[in-house]
């Protein structure tokens, strides 16, 4: 009898714990097969932004960097490629023939079908930037438009700056609620938005996140080939390997003595 007691108070505050995260929408989930990415494409969840949704984003805030606010803006295509340096991924595409040298951005979103609270959990990405002077970044956008932007530059791999190391896959860690980042940020991010006449950004009621890269346009040779080959002068693309919101590791430890930790992914060359 007694041991029965224990296991059900055990499990009450399991329950009690876990119970806030699909409040009001779960924000836990994880992309990264080939599989994954194409029923998240297929269901909506992952899709790509019009350009002139990003340039008005953009346009809307002046703590975005100049490489941002004077750059070309794109639809993007999106495939998965089963196999990209050894990992299966989303790849991007965008841009066109007269921005040749010039710096185009696009992007994708990932889009949760209801809106969850972000607290207490962590984001994780891997991201493959093709070539040195590259800018990406993440907004958490919630249910009014504000949005929590994150931004970073990648670089040639061992750059004294410490920047994320371009041609290779790179992972990527945000706390949502203290800003930090497992890389260094660009241009005086993460900063937020908040549109006028509504309330301020709301990290208990996330929409999307966003995900998209700048870059100067393909010139020739200049710009490497990627999973579906070479592509016309002006395009360029990237890959992103995997994208996943999980509790933080203190949580983990909370919950159930470890039985959700999760198991990171973690390559080689970290």
């Amino acid at each position: 009898m007694c041991l029965r007691v224990k296991g059900c108070v055990v499990f009450a505050l399991v329950a009690l714990v876990l119970l806030p995260l699909g409040a009001s929408g779960d924000p836990i989930f994880r992309i990264g097969t080939e599989a994954e990415w194409r029923q998240a494409i297929l269901d909506g969840r992952v899709r790509g932004v019009p350009g002139a949704v990003f340039e008005q984003m953009v346009a809307e805030d002046t703590q975005w960097p100049d490489e941002y606010r004077y750059a070309s803006f794109f639809d993007v295509f999106l495939e998965v490629a089963p196999n990209w340096q050894g990992e299966p991924c989303l790849y991007m595409a965008w841009g066109n023939s007269q921005v040749v040298g010039e710096r185009v951005a696009g992007a994708w979103d990932y889009v949760y079908p209801q809106d969850p609270n972000l607290g207490q959990n962590v984001i994780e990405f891997s991201i493959f930037p093709p070539v040195p002077s590259t800018l990406f970044s993440l907004n958490i956008i919630d249910q009014f438009g504000n949005y929590r932007e994150w931004i970073w530059h990648a670089d040639v791999p061992g750059n004294p700056l410490g920047e994320v190391p371009a041609g290779q896959w790179a992972t990527l860690v945000i706390d949502p609620v203290t800003g930090a980042s497992n890389w260094p940020t660009f241009g005086g991010s993460p900063f937020i938005h908040n549109v006028p006449g509504m309330p301020p950004f709301d990290l208990g009621s996330v929409r999307i996140l966003r995900f998209d890269e700048n870059i100067l346009g393909r010139q020739g040779d200049l710009f490497p080939d990627g999973p579906f080959g070479p592509l016309p002068d002006g395009w360029v693309w990237n890959a992103w390997d995997h994208v996943a919101v999980q509790p933080e590791p203190a949580t983990l430890l909370l919950v159930g003595g470890g039985l959700l930790a999760l198991a990171r992914k973690r390559r080689r060359g970290k």
